[in-house]
């Protein structure tokens, strides 16, 4: 895995933009201050407690199961005071993933509580290829979203999951642009959300920051199949988010 280096200063803080919430940080060193931005859960900062230390090490983990391996050195002109990550290296506008009000235990009971209920509410789906997705459907508690999906496979082959990912995206696009596409990034993701062996199905809930989207947009949920070709897109429209369900 590759390292990235940093620079730290004593007097100034440097930053580090994470692609997803972080999960833990270990230094390799006292010399070295590390803490999560107060209310963003993707940001460090990083700073030194003494001038002129030993060259150490930071390891950070993020809840998308990156490890992120940092060099750090000091340095009295750091080159530069903020990093991204590679894994944001491409998109001009850096997503900030902010803390919710509910803790990490709250999200974790709330998506179980929803994963055991069978209810069709919203029926919204996509099908092919003997698989079929199905947003069952959206609740709300205090700032947080949770969409429920059941995924079906009719195959007698195992569909193995690449990824399911959200993004807000106009409604009329000449080409798509990182301007017109917006990823949302879940907080937390409750079910095997890797795997639909054949003939079987399974029940996924994510967990994402409270949003709603203008009229011009909508919400685009893709589900792509690693090494395979059954891919899916699922649009929802802002009405149907709007009429979340409330989570008592």
């Amino acid at each position: 895995m590759e390292t990235q280096n940093v620079e730290v200063t004593f007097n100034k803080t440097s930053t580090i933009v994470f692609a997803a919430v972080i999960k833990s940080v270990d230094r390799g060193s006292r010399d070295v201050l590390a803490q999560k931005a107060k209310g963003v859960e993707n940001v460090l900062q990083v700073k030194a407690a003494r001038r002129d230390f030993p060259q150490t090490n930071l390891t950070v983990i993020t809840a998308d199961g990156v490890l992120h391996h940092f060099t750090v050195n000091y340095s009295e002109q750091p080159t530069s005071l903020t990093m991204v990550t590679d894994q944001l290296a491409d998109p001009p506008v850096d997503p900030l993933i902010f803390q919710s009000a509910l803790t990490e235990t709250d999200i974790e009971n709330y998506s179980a509580g929803i994963a055991k209920d069978k209810r069709r509410i919203l029926g919204v789906s996509e099908s092919g290829n003997k698989m079929v997705i199905t947003l069952l459907g959206i609740y709300i508690k205090s700032d947080v979203m949770f969409y429920h999906f059941r995924i079906v496979n009719r195959s007698n082959i195992d569909y193995d999951i690449d990824f399911l990912k959200f993004y807000i995206r106009d409604k009329a696009r000449i080409k798509r642009t990182a301007s017109q596409e917006i990823e949302i990034r879940p907080l937390h993701i409750y079910g095997n959300d890797k795997e639909v062996k054949g003939n079987s199905s399974t029940d996924i809930v994510y967990a994402l920051q409270k949003f709603t989207i203008p009229e011009a947009k909508y919400l685009q949920v893709e589900l792509f199949e690693q090494n395979g070709g059954r891919h899916f897109n699922m649009n929802i429209k802002n009405r149907t988010i709007v009429n979340a369900r409330l989570l008592e």
